[in-house]
């Protein structure tokens, strides 16, 4: 009969103000400060020559301490992870790492609850990593002027310092807490965070009440998740980013631009992966197209082994260790931090590569796709700013643009009022279950259901009679003495032999003879009696009253 579940086209459009805006995640010139990297440097090398580092709250560096950093730090800005690196092409103005990883005897563990961790690594990620602001300013939502600051949140990556719009805290999301969940802690209000954590990311569209509705506003003047009230640029998302030559390191592109990526509110960004670049200097337009699969909530009741697909609060084989909400990407990450440490007991923000060989299906079988999903495809398009048109904007904002830096304009927007959305639902309802297999069986043997329901009419009133009759015979009384059995030896005689003349004798003497008439009786002929058969009506265990001596019996003559 096929997949129990099936895919169709829904017959009314979505309105875009139904679909969650996708998270959009950006990232600058480069990944880190350039003087972070160096600090770390510097500390390895004089700790390494017998000086004593002390941090501000005069906790002490030790040397496994700053390899570990050296660790971090190399994982993300290595220039094997670039396209210039696999060609061994160095640019020394990216600065990326190479050759100075000191092979110690030592790992450095995603443990938040040690002091080197605490005292420490942290505090010098931090240092380490820019600020939002300091790259994103003059944001705009729907028409209308925010703080940069309310909508974009720094996020740690794979590629460093990133920031987020529209996407779920990563303490939220996380069972545990780790470096990327503590170097965001601050990023969140108390007000946004709860609004976050009573967001419902996985719900189904449909329903007079939830159409066309808008969302209400639950932290102030942003909803969250954010949506789109109607389509087109100035309806979406605006921003200014700069470029900033002079701190850039840990740069992962060929080229000068900026980095960006879209993905749903529930999952983690990846922008080393599947990032985007987009050159400074420019007008930057970034139409996105929603691809919405929603679920009948029914299926829920399948087994998660027939439907194939998972709902974020589903349990059993959907939980995930790390992860407190299911979705594919959370499964591939959890996948990925599971084959990492099976084969270096260590973490690492990047797969294996024979991970990458099989295919991350192959290698994460048991992840599978969401039940209720929203995929994003976008099209950028950009043109250059003029010179005049750049001094303009220098002026607008004096205090974050100097003579020299040069930015670019970003518009994130949906550029349609609706999408053609698509369902999963049961191949087959429970009606339709039961006309399939009673139409396989009148096919097959001529039933009907109406032959079905007579013979068990029937069978039910012959079991009913049956039990009706016992009941009455063991109800019954029976008189024993009025089913006397009549004897054909004990049969009375006929009425002619009853009915006899009588003679009467007087007393004479002994010498005196009488004379008189003579009279000579014969026996009648017998007459046949037919044969009467022997009844005999009572119970089981109940015995025949005794038969009453002959000469008893009135009538009857031996």
């Amino acid at each position: 009969m096929g997949h129990p579940l099936v895919v169709s086209t829904e017959t009314e459009e979505v309105e875009i103000v139904d679909i969650d805006f996708p998270g959009f995640t950006v990232s600058g010139s480069s990944g880190l400060k350039r003087s972070g990297i160096h600090d770390s440097i510097s500390n390895y090398g004089a700790i390494y020559s017998g000086q004593e580092i002390v941090t501000g709250n005069e906790s002490i560096w030790s040397i496994d301490d700053a390899v570990g950093v050296l660790e971090i730090i190399d994982q993300m800005c290595s220039l094997k992870t670039t396209h210039a690196g696999l060609n061994n092409v160095t640019n020394l103005e990216n600065f990326n790492t190479k050759y100075m990883i000191i092979t110690e005897k030592t790992y450095l563990y995603d443990n938040l609850t040690t002091e080197a961790m605490m005292e420490r690594i942290i505090p010098f990620l931090q240092g380490a990593t820019y600020d939002c602001s300091d790259v994103i300013i003059g944001c705009f939502l729907n028409e209308e002027p925010i703080d940069c600051r309310l909508l974009f949140k720094k996020r740690f990556s794979e590629w460093g310092n990133t920031c987020m719009f529209n996407g779920i805290p990563g303490q939220l999301t996380r069972k545990d807490s780790s470096i990327q969940t503590s170097l965001t802690e601050g990023e969140y209000s108390p007000e946004e965070a709860a609004a976050w954590a009573i967001a419902n990311l996985d719900q189904d569209i449909g329903g007079e009440k939830s159409i066309g509705q808008e969302q209400p506003k639950i932290n102030g003047r942003i909803r969250t998740p954010w949506r789109q009230t109607s389509p087109g640029k100035t309806s979406g998302l605006s921003f200014i980013i700069k470029e900033n030559p002079v701190n850039k390191a840990c740069v992962h592109g060929e080229g000068t631009g900026f980095m960006f990526t879209v993905n749903h509110p529930s999952d983690e960004p990846q922008i080393k992966r599947f990032g985007k670049s987009m050159p400074f200097g420019h007008e930057v337009l970034i139409s996105v197209n929603p691809l919405v699969l929603l679920a009948d909530d029914d299926i829920k009741e399948m087994e998660k082994e027939k439907r194939q697909c998972y709902f974020s609060d589903d349990n059993g084989a959907a939980e995930l260790q790390y992860y407190r909400k299911y979705t594919k990407k959370n499964c591939f990450h959890e996948c990925i931090a599971d084959q990492v440490a099976q084969k270096c007991k260590c973490t690492s923000f990047v797969a294996p590569e024979e991970m990458y060989d099989r295919g991350m299906r192959a290698s994460c079988e048991k992840c599978r796709p969401n039940c209720r999903q929203t995929k994003y495809t976008t099209t950028t398009a950009f043109s250059p700013l003029t010179a005049k048109h750049m001094e303009e904007y220098r002026k607008q904002y004096s205090k974050e643009l100097s003579d020299t830096d040069v930015f670019s304009i970003v518009y994130v927007y949906f550029e349609m009022d609706s999408v053609q959305a698509s369902r999963r639902s049961a191949r087959y309802s429970i009606f339709e279950e039961v006309g399939l297999v009673g139409g396989t069986i009148s096919m097959i043997t001529g039933l009907t259901l109406l032959d079905i329901i007579e013979a068990i009419v029937v069978i039910m009133a012959l079991i009913w009679a049956q039990h009706k009759i016992r009941t009455r015979m063991s109800r019954m009384e029976i008189d024993w003495a009025s089913y006397i059995p009549r004897l054909p030896w004990l049969a009375p005689l006929p009425q002619e032999m009853i009915e006899l003349p009588v003679i009467d004798i007087q007393a004479v003497g002994p010498q005196e003879v009488i004379d008189q008439e003579t009279i000579d009786v014969e026996p009648l002929e017998p007459q046949e009696i037919p044969e009467q058969p022997i009844i005999i009506v009572g119970t089981p265990g109940n015995p025949l009253p005794p038969i009453h001596p002959l000469e008893n019996l009135p009538g009857f003559i031996v």
